[in-house]
């Protein structure tokens, strides 16, 4: 039986706490870095990248101590999602809506620092390297609004891909590589979990509420994966509280991280069965 886990978007404050979320259940007894398959978007990227390069508690240890230094920003993640909402309403279909998302203006006086961006990346991972596991991160081409898929075999580093898919339109510059421009692979999906076909289960973390519209979309992707056990993590109250009203907050990261841990408690025990038992069968 094989196993794969999908991180979803989740800003810095998210990928936090999707971060302790999976040392929690490590320490409970469900390692997920034992999937074959780790998906990341955004966020997700960044903590998917952490856990399959085997780097959990060098990262904790890194939050703790109040790095990486965060990029300076001029908006947030409301101001993002006040955005994108009319355009998701108004566009003809998904690409079109990811691609004119990937091609917002500044919501704010000015866009972070790319240099100061990719320093920030460059210190949440500690290892630099592709992981032996089977890691796939989403980003979105903004000339056309198609997802993109990094991976070992794509060309592109481990931290360039990272940054490409974190790449938050009108908040942090694209990320450019070789001669295209990339945005965050959430104005495609904030999941991407059809990435993860072929699994026979299949674990989806992420730090949001499921409005109707993410629902739809969490609903259509689960759907493409055809016969698999599926089980879906969000984040609890208490969570969302330590997380915060704006996830992409840099002084939100530690509460959430430290929230993240506490909720694995409250989660192992429905999720160890499936997760431990598909370990016996191999």
């Amino acid at each position: 039986m094989t196993r794969a886990v999908v991180f979803s978007g989740g800003g810095r404050a998210g990928a936090a706490w999707m971060l302790g979320l999976a040392a929690g259940l490590r320490e409970a007894g469900v390692d997920l870095a034992g999937a074959d398959l780790i998906v990341g978007t955004s966020g997700g990227a960044r903590t998917g990248a952490q856990l399959a390069t085997g780097a959990v508690d060098q990262a904790i240890t890194a939050y703790r101590a109040h790095r990486p230094p965060a990029a300076r920003t001029y908006a947030g993640l409301p101001d993002f999602v006040a955005a994108v909402r009319p355009i998701q309403a108004a566009a003809s279909s998904q690409l079109d809506a990811a691609r004119q998302i990937a091609n917002l203006g500044p919501l704010g006086p000015g866009l972070a620092s790319a240099a100061g961006r990719r320093q920030e990346i460059a210190a949440s991972l500690p290892v630099h390297t592709w992981p032996g596991t089977p890691l796939k991160i989403s980003a979105v081409d903004a000339a056309s609004g198609h997802r993109v898929v990094f991976d070992a075999r794509s060309g592109v580093s481990l931290r360039d891909a990272v940054n490409a898919s974190g790449a938050l339109p009108g908040i942090y510059p694209l990320a450019e590589l070789n001669g295209r421009r990339y945005a965050d692979g959430g104005a495609y999906s904030l999941y991407s979990a059809d990435l993860a076909a072929g699994h026979e289960v299949v674990i989806v973390i992420t730090p949001f509420p499921l409005a109707p519209h993410l629902r739809a979309r969490l609903d259509t992707e689960l759907a493409a994966l055809g016969d698999c056990a599926s089980h879906l993590i969000l984040a609890d109250e208490t969570s969302l509280t330590a997380i915060g009203p704006d996830p992409s907050a840099a002084a939100a990261q530690v509460p959430a991280l430290e929230a993240g841990m506490a909720q694995a408690a409250r989660e192992v025990n429905t999720l160890r069965a499936a997760w431990n038992a598909h370990v016996a069968q191999r």
